[in-house]
C-alpha cells in the first residue's frame, strides 16, 4: 500500500507529489494522459509565481510589462506597469519539470491510465483504473475541472464555470499581449492574442457558450486586420471553474487545483493558485500521515488553510467577474477609456498592489475611485462590500488628466 495516490499530473498533482515524496512518503501519480502537462493554457504566470516556484530560463518565451486593451468604443488603450509583471512560458515543460523532480524524489508515475472509481475505506483508499487496482492510505484528487470523481466522492461539482477555446496561430506584427473586449468578441468575458515565439501566438477566449464559434469569428477578424496569417493545427476547448467546491476534503481524500475550483475568476488563470494550494495539501497530509489520522476532522485543516490564503481573492474576483458580465459594450468602453486617462493610467501602472495574481486590493482601489467606484457601486453594491478597502496611503492623483470626462454610460 502506498502512502499517497495522486490522481492527475498537472501543476497541483505534481507539486503535491513532489512535496510528499521529498519527505520520504511513498507516492504514486496516476494520469490518463501519456504526456505530462499537455493542458490548454495561455502559459502566462506572474513574476511572483516563478520566484516562488522557479522556472528554467530556457522555458520563458518573454516577459510582459504591458497589455493592449481593445474595446468597441474606446479603441486601443495601452496599460503599462513600471516593470515586468508576468512571464509567458512553455507551460507543458514547466509542469513536466515538477514531475521530473517528484520522480527524482521517489514518486512513481503511471501514465495512460484512466481512473474509473475511487473507494475510500476505513483502512485506506482503493483506486480502480482501466488497467488495475491500487491502494493507498490517502488520496489527492487533482484531476482537473470536470472530473466525475468529485461527485462520486460526495463532494459535488463546482457551482459555476466558463468555457475556454484557444488555437496556436502565425502572426504578423503582434509583439505584446492584446486583450479584446466586447459582446461581439467574447460576451461577458474577453479574448486574447498572446505572443510566444517570434511570429507565433496563442489566440483564445473565455465565454459561457459557443466558444468555438466565437473563437472562429475572432480569428477571422484578426486575419482581416492582418495580425493573424494562419492557424497552426486545430483549436481546442476546455472548462474553467469560476467558483470553488464548497468542500475539498473528506475521510482520506483531499481535492486540489482546478478540480477544487482554485482558479482566479477574473482571468481563469490557475497555475499559481494550484501550486500554492498543493503546498498546503502536502503539508497538511504530511502532518496527518505522521499522526496516522486521516479523518475528515483532521483533513479539514487543509480547507481552512487554503481558504485563509485564497478565499478573499476568489470572492472579490468572482463578484467583479459577475459585475463585468452585466456591463454593456458602452459601459466597458467607458471603463477602458478612463483606465487609459493619463493620470489614472499612471496610478494603476505604479500601484504596488497591481499584482498579476492578487486582484482584490486593486479592485478595492478602483472601487474607491471617486467616479469609477461610484458608478460601479451603483451597478453592484455587493462588490463594494467584498472588495478590499483602499489603503489610506494610496490615493488617485488629482491631476486634470486623471479626472474622467463623463461616466454617464456606466449608470445602470
Amino acid at each position: 500500500m502506498d502512502d499517497v495516490i495522486v490522481v492527475g499530473a498537472g501543476p497541483a498533482g505534481n507539486n503535491t507529489a513532489l512535496g510528499l515524496a521529498s519527505k520520504g512518503y511513498a507516492v504514486t501519480v496516476i494520469d490518463s494522459g501519456h504526456n505530462i502537462g499537455e493542458k490548454l493554457c495561455t502559459g502566462i504566470v506572474g513574476q511572483e509565481c516563478t520566484r516562488r516556484f522557479p522556472i528554467d530560463p530556457a522555458l520563458v518565451y518573454r516577459e510582459a510589462s504591458a497589455a493592449e486593451m481593445i474595446a468597441p468604443y474606446a479603441g486601443h488603450v495601452r496599460i503599462e506597469a513600471s516593470g515586468p509583471r508576468a512571464r509567458i512560458i512553455d507551460r507543458v515543460a514547466y509542469v513536466e519539470s515538477f514531475a521530473r523532480r517528484a520522480r527524482a524524489a521517489g514518486a512513481c508515475y503511471l501514465l495512460g491510465q484512466r481512473v474509473l472509481q475511487v473507494i475510500p475505506q476505513a483502512d485506506g483508499v482503493t483506486v480502480i483504473t482501466d488497467e488495475g487496482r491500487y491502494r493507498s492510505r490517502v488520496l489527492v484528487l487533482a484531476a482537473g475541472f470536470g472530473s466525475p470523481l468529485t461527485r462520486q466522492l460526495g463532494l459535488g461539482t463546482v457551482p459555476d464555470y466558463v468555457t475556454g477555446a484557444q488555437a496556436a496561430v502565425s502572426t504578423d506584427g503582434v509583439s505584446e499581449v492584446e486583450v479584446h473586449l466586447g459582446h461581439d468578441v467574447a460576451p461577458g468575458f474577453f479574448s486574447w492574442l498572446v505572443p510566444t515565439s517570434p511570429g507565433r501566438a496563442l489566440a483564445g477566449l473565455l465565454v459561457r457558450r459557443q466558444a468555438q464559434v466565437h473563437l472562429d469569428r475572432f480569428i477571422q477578424r484578426q486575419r482581416r486586420e492582418g495580425k493573424i496569417t494562419s492557424v497552426i493545427g486545430t483549436a481546442a476547448c476546455w472548462g474553467v471553474p469560476l467558483r470553488p467546491l464548497r468542500r475539498t476534503y473528506r475521510d482520506r481524500v483531499l481535492v486540489v487545483g482546478d478540480a477544487a475550483g482554485q482558479v482566479k475568476p477574473t482571468t481563469g488563470g490557475g497555475i499559481y493558485y494550484a501550486l500554492l494550494a498543493s503546498e498546503i495539501a502536502s503539508q497538511t497530509l504530511a502532518e496527518a500521515l505522521e499522526a496516522d489520522d486521516l479523518s475528515a476532522a483532521r483533513l479539514r485543516r487543509y480547507q481552512r488553510r487554503w481558504k485563509g490564503l485564497l478565499s478573499q481573492e476568489l470572492e472579490v474576483g468572482y463578484s467583479a467577474r459577475r459585475l463585468f458580465e452585466a456591463l454593456t459594450d458602452r459601459q466597458i468602453s467607458s471603463l477602458v477609456r478612463q483606465a487609459g486617462a493619463n493620470g489614472l493610467r499612471y496610478d494603476l501602472a505604479t500601484c504596488p498592489d497591481m499584482a498579476f495574481d492578487w486582484h482584490s486590493r486593486l479592485i478595492g482601489k478602483v472601487m474607491g475611485h471617486p467616479v469609477l467606484g461610484g458608478a460601479l457601486r451603483l451597478i453592484n453594491p455587493l462588490l463594494a462590500r467584498l472588495a478590499h478597502p483602499p489603503d489610506p496611503a494610496f490615493t488617485f492623483s488629482t491631476a486634470p488628466g486623471n479626472r474622467p470626462d463623463s461616466l454617464a454610460d456606466l449608470s445602470p
